[in-house]
């Protein structure tokens, strides 16, 4: 028992030292990779301290209990938990922005683009356009005829922003290895506003955080009304997703829930399994009603709906 009971206090003070650490990413992206596991550790800690309460191990429950609840709080937007649904304002219509890691190597490609045809949302925001998509993807021209495209130079592709609206050639930039796509987007209103899709690679110690420095600059050039969406590769609740939405005064929508989970893994656990790295954000003139996954793509992401007005 005194084994057991050692490795437990063992297993609490690790999962806990784990999720301080976490809230120390404004210091190192270091420390911001521990907080992409701050919500399984919580859950992990929680369930662990009602196991323990029941022996009477009183104090070390209390800190499990203590830890686990606050990384459980402090992780909540990216659960469903957080999912708010905004009413629309019956005057103005209603339009959608479908955000897509399509997965370079996905089999279900044809598949992929007659389900975005028929979702048609008035913009389009996709990660790894590999070139193996071309021929699919050329079939979107049609009825999106503005794209601005940011390809990488690795075999996964680039990033790819469609829109049926006009896009402002002059504004569009596009960040280091298809990290960002920002353009100026005119609406059927008249009124303007910069949008664009981001991908972002892994946390510290790949280069993730260092594509998020060099794109900086560039965020806080966005204008007062935006709307963006992407795989930032980065959990809504990390200093990674802060500090884009600081850098570029836009607000993080809350309560999309997981959206990637490891290829080893089937993507329908990804509800309790997965990570909530597929994020939004949006300012100014820029209503968000709903931001919702849909079904199974063949991707190891699913895919972001937003439901939108613009005042």
């Amino acid at each position: 028992m005194k084994i057991i009971q050692k490795l437990v206090i063992l297993g609490i003070f690790g999962a806990s030292l784990a999720i301080g650490l976490g809230f120390l990413g404004f210091i190192h992206p270091a420390f911001d990779t521990f907080s992409h596991f701050r919500l399984h550790l919580s859950v992990g800690l929680l369930a662990v301290g009602v196991v323990i309460a029941l022996r009477e191990w009183q104090w070390m429950s209390l800190l499990a209990f203590f830890v686990g609840g606050i990384g459980f709080y402090t992780a909540s937007s990216g659960t469903l938990l957080s999912k708010r649904m905004l009413e629309a304002d019956a005057s103005r219509p209603v339009y959608s922005l479908l955000h897509f890691n399509l997965y370079w190597i996905n089999s279900q490609r044809e598949a992929v683009i007659d389900k975005i045809i028929e979702l048609d949302p008035e913009l389009i925001s996709l990660a790894e356009a590999a070139s193996r998509w071309t021929l699919e993807i050329k079939r979107l021209d049609e009825k999106w005829p503005y794209l601005l495209h940011c390809p990488e130079s690795g075999k996964r592709g680039g990033i790819r922003f469609y829109s049926k609206w006009p896009l402002d050639e002059t504004s569009q930039y596009c960040g280091p290895y298809g990290s960002l796509a920002r353009t100026q987007v005119t609406a059927p209103n008249g009124s303007e506003f910069t949008s664009g899709s981001v991908h972002l690679r892994w946390p510290w110690p790949a280069s993730g955080p260092r594509q998020l420095v060099t794109i900086t600059p560039e965020l806080e050039k966005i204008g007062d009304n935006a709307l963006f969406a992407g795989d930032f590769n980065a959990t809504t609740w990390s200093w990674s997703v802060k500090r884009f939405a600081e850098a570029s005064q836009m607000e993080v929508v809350p309560g999309i829930g997981p959206t990637w989970i490891i290829d080893e893994l089937p993507l329908y656990y990804t509800w309790w399994a997965g990570l909530p790295i597929d994020n939004v954000m949006h300012k100014g003139k820029i209503d968000v009603l709903s931001a919702e996954t849909l079904s199974d793509m063949g991707s190891d992401h699913l895919p972001v709906m937003v439901k939108f007005q613009i005042q």
